[in-house]
């Protein structure tokens, strides 16, 4: 006599494998959008004709993991909160240059995924920042700097324990460098 029913073994064994295929189908899912936020941030930067298209698809693919997760929140582990911080950077990045205005917060997993995404935003909007005084076009690097101050401000206000934002705080002291860093690019190019 067996110790464990082979009826048993057989229903577990297909309900892991079933499971297993799921987590691989979400992870892929997951690195095919942050691959797509990666695009969308490189194309805003360098102002190309795709970045209407590649916001488009990277949204498609946020829909879908948000679907799969939502559907079963077991599933939502690192590389699909990583993925819904990407898109949060990335879409934000995108409404911001393109709209002027921050897409709203219940538009994405949750509000940690969000709260990260901004936190990471402050970098790409130092990126544009400086690309823009490159570029001579001093009041727009004002504005996005302006952005970049009132964000940390506001994100300061979420400095918890890493058990409850799990690396924010880390975010926060590279924020602070990179504003710190964006006010001597603009006073630098005031002087010139």
């Amino acid at each position: 006599m067996k110790l464990i029913e082979e009826n048993w073994l057989d229903e577990t064994e297909k309900k892991l494998e079933q499971k297993e295929m799921k987590r691989r189908e979400l992870s892929d899912l997951s690195y095919e959008l942050i691959k797509k936020c990666g695009l969308l941030v490189s194309s805003l930067h360098r102002d190309t004709d795709k970045v209407e298209i590649i916001a488009k698809e990277a949204k498609g693919l946020h829909e879908k993991l948000l679907n799969e997760v939502r559907t079963d929140p077991s599933y939502c582990l690192s590389d699909e909160e990583v993925a819904f911080s990407e898109y949060a950077e990335a879409y934000s990045l995108y409404s911001l240059l393109k709209e002027g205005s921050l897409p709203l917060a219940d538009s994405f997993y949750n509000a940690e995924a969000f709260i990260m995404g901004l936190a990471d935003l402050i970098g790409e909007l130092k990126r544009a920042t400086v690309n823009s005084v490159i570029n001579g076009k001093r009041d727009d690097a004002m504005k996005m700097f302006g952005w970049m101050q009132e964000l940390f401000d506001d994100l300061v206000r979420f400095e918890y324990p890493r058990s409850v934002v799990r690396g924010l705080k880390r975010k926060m002291d590279v924020d602070r460098a990179l504003i710190e860093d964006a006010r001597n690019v603009l006073a630098q190019s005031k002087a010139c």
